[in-house]
């Protein structure tokens, strides 16, 4: 199982809550998940930034081992941002937390997931 998270909200608490969201999701051990991504779009861009008040929650998303995923083959974890988002509100590549992927768009980024069997979620 496979699931897509997308988070747009502006507010630091709202952010850390989809990111507690994916973090309580990985540590179902009755939810058999081979795969997470979380896209953030709009202003939800600025939580991937290395500066923001929850980076450090997205280094730990982005850190989780088989261990604290409750899972003998971890899933893959991944976190993207919306490459439109980013430069509408001038944020560059490089101000991210490292290990954040851009994408092209982040609607286009949720489509192909969707359409490769992932689940979606709206967080928060």
């Amino acid at each position: 199982m496979r699931t897509a998270m997308h988070c747009s909200a502006d507010a630091p608490d709202a952010q850390r809550r989809a990111l507690a969201n994916a973090a309580n999701l990985l540590g179902d051990d009755t939810v058999p998940l081979s795969g997470l991504v979380v896209v953030f779009n709009g202003d939800g861009v600025h939580a991937v930034r290395a500066d923001s008040p929850v980076a450090d929650d997205v280094r730990g998303l982005l850190a989780r081992t088989p261990e604290e995923t409750n899972s003998p083959e971890a899933p893959t974890i991944e976190v993207c941002a919306c490459s439109n988002s980013l430069a509408a509100r001038d944020v560059a590549e490089d101000e991210l937390v490292y290990g954040v992927d851009v994408v092209s768009s982040g609607m286009g980024e949720l489509t192909r997931r969707q359409a490769d069997g992932y689940g979606y979620i709206k967080v928060p």
